[in-house]
């Protein structure tokens, strides 16, 4: 819970110069507990960069509560977005970024089968999806995996393939220029050159 000593370290890790921004990970079913609001825009008035965990078990509700409550640019998981087209309009329309990891989906029965996951769905309607391991220590996966499944399970093509990479690159908390030979292969590959 939050607590006194709670605080202090949040409000300490606020002014951490290596610390680039936070991620609100928990039981997505459980209402956001109050300072959590006003944490995350100190966050960002400090510089820092927040998302959240949403879209998985809480479902197209808790992404919802993510971005009104929260103000969150990305989102991790959000395959649950699906089920409100009005949702992932709104995702497409604000460029929110969602963090999806297929894997964990399935080893956690968020989706019954990888055939039917809603990745493609989502890239299709326009939503910006990166790919992640989720906790590698907890599913053990890795991102190759990952890609692995996407081509082998999923039937992603070569071209969706380095879409997928190339949404990575493009919503990364680095400056572009340090990947910028890498974004022009994989803009020729999205583009099937």
């Amino acid at each position: 819970g939050y607590n006194d000593r709670t605080r202090e370290f949040l409000d300490a890790a606020i002014e951490w110069e290596h610390v680039d921004g936070f991620d609100l990970h928990g039981p997505e079913t459980l209402a956001l507990e109050p300072w959590t609001r006003e944490y995350w825009e100190r966050a960002r008035a400090a510089g820092k960069y927040t998302k959240a965990h949403a879209g998985e078990f809480g479902g197209s509700q808790s992404v919802r509560q993510v971005l009104d409550e929260l103000g969150v640019r990305r989102i991790e998981h959000g395959v649950r977005s699906m089920e409100d087209p009005e949702l992932v309009r709104r995702l497409v329309d604000e460029d929110i970024a969602l963090d999806i990891c297929p894997l964990s989906n399935l080893k956690l029965q968020v989706v019954p089968s990888l055939r039917e996951h809603p990745l493609r769905a989502l890239m299709e309607a326009g939503v910006t999806c990166t790919v992640s391991s989720d906790d590698p220590v907890s599913f053990g996966n890795s991102l190759t995996d990952e890609y692995v499944a996407l081509s082998e399970q999923m039937h992603f093509s070569r071209r969706e393939l380095a879409q997928v990479a190339l949404n990575g690159f493009r919503v990364a908390l680095v400056d572009p220029s340090e990947f910028a030979e890498e974004a022009r292969y994989l803009n020729s590959l999205a583009a099937g050159d």
